[in-house]
């Protein structure tokens, strides 16, 4: 009989315990009776190698570079420039108030108008409704609007005139009439003229039919200018009139020295008679060219046909 086989036992490995790493000792113990021991200097690194860069080291933190002088006042004057415009603006737009805030009751042409001898330029209000029109509550205070467009009721009108100045002969050789007809051709290069001081004079303008005005106005003197002759200063230019209709209501108009139509708003007012009483005019012209007459370029009414 053969024996059994007999194996060595096992043996597990032996694993060594885990020993905690000991803390090395402060190298330079402070002795309580001299000063620290000298430790000689470690070895740096070699000439030859450089260290690496570390941007945690070498950047400053962003708060340490920022400028804080940013939000810091404005010293010196520059405050003042901003002041000076603020104030050239207020006062450009109060100018331009001033300018377009105009009294839409008496307006006047450009006055070139009158130098070329063209046509008197055309009521600002005409083609605007500015005429009031009638209510239905049955009232005492309406007012007549009339009927059609706006037009200017002189055309056509017939003048009567306290005198008129006879014909003169121009530079050209040329004779001109200052007849009372002139007065509403639309040209304000032809005018009425008549002798010396027209103070307290009337013209009455009767107009081909009824209508309703809403505005007057005149050339307050002769504005033929040619030949390099300027005639409105060198005749005398009238300074108020009185314009007076058939229901009895009276209106003043002041003119200024410039030879255009200055025009005056009216209360509508139906009428087919319209009386200009002249109550103050200029001195005659000065000088070789001045001359002693009273002249109106032009009149003109502004209305409806009353219907």
């Amino acid at each position: 009989m053969t024996p059994a086989p007999v194996f060595p036992p096992v043996v597990p490995p032996v694993v060594p315990p885990v020993v905690p790493p000991v803390q090395a000792a402060d190298p330079t113990p402070v002795s309580p009776t001299g000063p620290p021991d000298v430790v000689p200097d470690e070895p740096g690194p070699s000439p030859s190698r450089r260290a690496t860069w570390d941007p945690r080291e070498e950047l400053l933190p962003y708060e340490e570079v920022d400028d804080d002088d940013g939000d810091l006042p404005v010293h010196g004057l520059a405050w003042l420039g901003w002041v000076l415009g603020a104030a050239l603006l207020v006062g450009l737009a109060f100018l331009l108030l001033r300018v377009f805030d105009t009294d839409a009751d008496e307006v006047a042409t450009d006055p070139a108008d009158a130098a070329m001898g063209t046509s008197q330029a055309p009521d600002p209000g005409a083609g605007k409704a500015d005429d009031p029109k009638p209510t239905d509550d049955g009232g005492d205070d309406e007012a007549p609007a009339g009927v059609g467009k706006a037009l200017d009721l002189a055309r056509g009108a017939t003048f009567e005139v306290p005198g008129t100045a006879p014909p003169t002969t121009d530079f050209d050789g040329n004779l001109v009439a200052y007849e009372a007809s002139q007065m509403g051709d639309g040209n304000p290069a032809t005018a009425w003229r008549t002798a010396g001081d027209a103070t307290g004079s009337t013209i009455t303008v009767m107009l081909t039919e009824p209508g309703v005005v809403t505005r007057v106005g005149l050339v307050n003197g002769y504005a033929k200018q040619v030949a390099g002759v300027d005639w409105y200063p060198n005749n005398r230019r009238i300074l108020s009139v009185t314009w007076g209709f058939d229901n009895g209501s009276t209106i003043e108009q002041s003119f200024a020295e410039r030879p255009d139509m200055q025009w005056l708003k009216i209360p509508p007012g139906e009428t087919s008679t319209i009386t200009i009483t002249i109550d103050a005019v200029t001195p005659p012209g000065s000088g070789s060219l001045g001359r002693d007459y009273t002249a109106i370029s032009e009149v003109s009414v502004r209305g409806r046909r009353a219907g």
